[in-house]
């Protein structure tokens, strides 16, 4: 009983607070501020069924579009000095559960962020490819997607 008593209570202190297990560290001043997304390409699902007699074949017809946003209703995401995020606006519903970031320079020709996301106690991350022009902030997920965003403060 002794020796499982230490056990026990190594796991009881792994069961603090989730949201402080990622240690983002002080932001990069680059993305820290409000930016607000004004253009997205992304691939569109789209399927069909077309029936013969008793026989259903389904024809995937996904394609890239691209939408611009308005001003109002704003959509943006924050990046707060101490690594925090915060998400506001119905089309950024992907980054609601993230809650803290950190600008990834580890590959010498790309630059990154990572949102760090916590569920079941254990956080982890989301990587996205950045990209800063001026006042301009992009992230790519892949080849064929973007999200652009204007810095608002």
């Amino acid at each position: 009983m002794k020796a499982i008593l230490p056990l026990l209570l190594l796991g009881l202190a792994g069961c603090s607070d989730p949201n402080l297990s990622a240690s983002t560290g002080p932001a990069d001043p680059r993305l820290t501020g409000t930016w607000r997304l004004y253009e997205r390409r992304f691939v569109k699902d789209s399927v069909y069924s077309v029936r013969i007699d008793t026989i259903t074949q389904t024809r995937d017809t996904s394609f890239v579009t691209t939408r611009r946003y308005r001003e109002s209703p704003a959509q943006t995401l924050t990046f707060d000095a101490s690594g925090s995020l915060k998400a506001s606006g119905s089309e950024m519903t992907y980054y609601y559960p993230m809650h803290s970031f950190r600008l990834d320079t580890t590959y010498p020709d790309s630059l990154f962020v990572n949102f760090y996301i916590t569920s079941n106690r254990a956080t982890t991350f989301s990587r996205q490819r950045t990209l800063f022009r001026g006042d301009t902030l992009q992230f790519r997920p892949d080849p064929d997607s973007y999200s652009k965003f204007l810095k608002v403060r």
